[in-house]
C-alpha cells in the first residue's frame, strides 16, 4: 500500500504531496487536475514501463522542458527486495526492504541521466530500478473512458491477465520430482476427446483439419536448412498458459454476446466486476485506480459500489475521483483530498485537524441515509442551516441578493438540527471551506423545562462558537430564531412553516431582507482590499 505521494512538475501540478489512506477520494471542480495525480502514478507503476519516451512536452509543467519531472511514491511496509543495481557502487547487489520508488526525467540537453527509475530501501540506500521490481506491487488504472477491450485482453498488466496468470501457476505447481502436477496431467488427458472432435475432417468445405495438414507441411518446407530440427504445431488450448483463452460473454433472453456489443452500462459493470473480484481475491497485492466510479449507475447501485470500496480497502487501496456525494462519506472526511487549483497550479488541500471517535459516530447518524449532506465536499461555498425552513428559503433570499445556487455551487446543507451543526462546522474547518453557519440563539422563557432546555441549547450556542474560533465571524445568530427575524407566525406544523417561509422569501423585495441574512453573501462573497478603497473613494466622491 502506498503511504505517501509526491509529484513535481507534472501537468497542471508544480509540486504536491499527499498521504492518502487505504480508501482515497479525490475530490474538486472539473479541470483542477485530479486526473492528473492518478496519470502521475500510473507512469511509475502502471502498465508501461518508464522509459524516456513515457513523457512528452505536454507532461511537464507549463510544458517548460528544462524542469525536471518527479514522480515518487512511498510504501506503508516494505515490498519484497530483489538484485538491483546499486547506484552509488554501481554493482549488483541485493536491495532489501524497498520502500519508496522515484522516478525523474528532464529533457536538458546538458543532463547526462535525463531519466532515472530508482528504488529507495530502507537505509536510504538507491538502487537502478527494473521491470522485476515494479511487478512486486500491482497496480492498476481505469480511466473515465473505459475500454473493455483492453482490460478484457490478457496480459501481465490488466485486471484478468493478472489474475489468470496466478490461477495458471497455481495449477502448474507440482510436488518436488514430478514433471507435471496431477491436475494438469488430468486436464492434458481429458482434453484428447474434445481436441479430436474439433480436429475431424467433418467435411468437404474447409475445416480444420485441412488447415492444420496444409500449415504444418508449408511451415516444414519453409524451415528446411533455416533451423536443424525446427518444427511448430497447433493446439486448441495453449499449454504455456492454460486460462490464456478465457472469454467472459453476456447473456441475454437465450441469446450470447460478445461484451463488446453490449451497451456502454453493461460493459461498465463487467469492468466494475473485475474491478471487485481482484480487489477482493488479490488482497494485499492490489492497489487500484479508478476515474469516476459512479459512470453509468444509478444512486443506488452507486451507494452499494461504494459499500464494497469500503469493504476492500481493509485489505487492498483504492484511489479514485468521484463528482457523486454517495462515494465520500463525512465521518471517515480523513479519506477524502481536497484538490483545487491556485494560480493554475494544482495543490492538494491540506486537513487542520480531525474528528474524534464519538463525533465520528454522531455524524455517521447524521449522514446515514442522507447523502445529500455530503454535497458540501462538492461545492465552492457552504451554507449550514438547522432545518429544512431554512434551507428552503435561503435559495430565494440569495436569488434576491443577485447569487444562484446552482450558477455558483453553493451548497445549503440541513445539519439535522442543531445538534448537527458543530460537527459540519469542524469539517469545513478541517477542509478549508468557505462557509458561514446559519442558527437559532433559541431564548427560553423561566419555567423549570424550559430552564433545563435553555441549558443545553445555550450549551451548544457555546459549542457553534468555540468550534468556529477565529473564523466567528463566519456565524450567523439569528435573535431569537429564523420564524421571529422573518415575521414568520409559529403554528406547530413545520410543513405550514416551510410552506410559509418558501411565500415570503419567493416575494419578498431585496431591500425588505432582514439584515441578518443579507450578511450570507458578505461573509461567503468577502470583498478584496482593492474593492474595499473602490467602495471608500466612490462613497467619498458621492458625499
Amino acid at each position: 500500500m502506498i503511504s505517501k505521494v509526491l509529484i513535481e512538475n507534472f501537468r497542471s501540478i508544480e509540486k504536491l504531496e499527499f498521504e492518502p489512506k487505504n480508501l482515497c477520494a479525490l475530490i474538486g471542480p472539473n479541470s483542477v487536475g485530479k486526473t492528473n495525480i492518478l496519470k502521475a502514478i500510473n507512469k511509475l507503476l502502471g502498465e508501461v514501463y518508464p522509459t524516456q519516451n513515457v513523457f512528452t512536452k505536454d507532461d511537464f509543467f507549463n510544458r517548460d522542458t528544462n524542469r525536471t519531472i518527479k514522480i515518487q511514491v512511498w510504501f506503508k511496509e516494505p515490498i519484497e527486495g530483489q538484485k538491483l543495481t546499486s547506484v552509488s557502487t554501481r554493482q549488483k547487489t541485493f536491495c532489501n526492504n524497498p520502500i519508496s520508488f522515484v522516478l525523474t526525467n528532464t529533457q536538458k540537453e546538458d543532463e547526462f541521466f535525463s531519466h532515472q527509475f530508482k528504488v529507495i530501501d530502507q537505509s536510504g540506500n538507491e538502487f537502478w530500478g527494473d521491470g522485476t521490481i515494479r511487478e512486486k506491487l500491482s497496480f492498476i488504472y481505469i480511466p473515465s473512458e473505459r475500454d473493455l477491450d483492453k482490460q478484457m485482453s490478457i496480459s501481465q498488466w490488466t485486471l484478468i491477465g493478472k489474475m489468470l496468470k496466478v490461477i495458471d501457476e497455481n495449477f502448474r505447481k507440482k510436488d518436488p520430482g514430478q514433471d507435471m502436477s496431477e491436475i494438469e496431467k488430468e486436464f492434458r488427458q481429458s482434453m484428447i476427446a474434445p481436441k479430436e472432435i474439433l480436429e475431424k475432417d467433418f467435411s468437404d468445405n474447409l475445416t480444420y483439419k485441412k488447415f492444420k495438414d496444409e500449415f504444418l507441411a508449408t511451415a516444414k518446407d519453409h524451415a528446411q536448412g533455416l533451423a536443424e530440427e525446427f518444427s511448430v504445431d497447433l493446439e486448441i488450448y495453449d499449454p504455456l498458459f492454460y486460462y490464456k483463452t478465457i472469454q467472459i460473454l453476456g447473456k441475454e433472453q437465450g441469446g450470447i454476446f460478445n461484451l463488446t456489443e453490449l451497451g456502454s452500462g453493461v460493459q461498465n459493470l463487467v469492468l466494475l466486476s473485475l474491478f471487485r473480484t481482484y480487489a477482493k481475491l488479490m488482497k494485499h497485492r492490489a492497489v487500484l485506480a479508478i476515474e469516476e466510479p459512479e459512470i453509468y449507475l444509478y444512486p443506488q447501485a452507486q451507494r452499494h459500489l461504494y459499500k464494497h470500496f469500503r469493504n476492500l480497502s481493509a485489505t487492498s487501496q483504492i484511489f479514485y475521483t468521484t463528482h457523486s456525494p454517495s462515494f465520500v462519506d463525512a465521518p471517515n472526511y480523513d479519506e477524502i483530498c481536497m484538490i483545487k487549483k491556485s494560480d493554475g497550479k494544482t495543490i492538494y488541500v491540506p486537513k487542520e485537524f480531525d474528528l474524534a471517535q464519538n463525533e465520528r459516530e454522531e455524524i455517521k447518524i447524521l449522514t446515514e441515509f442522507n447523502t445529500e449532506r455530503n454535497e458540501l465536499f462538492f461545492a465552492d461555498r457552504v451554507i449550514l442551516v438547522e432545518g429544512q425552513t431554512e434551507k428552503q428559503s435561503i435559495p430565494f433570499i440569495l436569488e434576491k441578493l443577485g447569487k444562484s445556487c446552482e450558477r455558483e455551487n453553493i451548497a445549503i446543507i440541513e445539519c439535522g438540527g442543531k445538534e448537527g451543526l458543530p460537527y459540519y462546522i469542524k469539517i469545513c474547518r478541517a477542509l478549508k471551506l468557505n462557509w458561514c453557519c446559519i442558527y437559532d440563539w433559541d431564548r427560553v422563557e423561566d419555567d423549570t423545562d424550559e430552564i433545563k432546555s435553555g441549558k443545553r441549547v445555550t450549551g451548544i450556542n457555546v459549542q457553534i462558537r468555540d468550534i468556529a474560533g477565529d473564523q466567528s465571524d463566519r456565524l450567523i445568530c439569528l435573535n431569537p430564531d429564523f420564524q421571529s427575524v422573518s415575521r414568520l407566525q409559529k403554528n406547530g406544523r413545520k410543513w405550514k412553516e416551510i410552506r410559509d417561509a418558501r411565500a415570503k422569501y419567493m416575494n419578498i423585495a431585496k431591500d425588505d431582507i432582514p439584515s441578518d441574512l443579507a450578511k450570507i453573501v458578505e461573509i461567503l462573497y468577502p470583498k478584496t482590499r482593492q474593492e474595499e478603497l473602490e467602495l471608500t473613494e466612490a462613497e467619498d466622491i458621492s458625499f
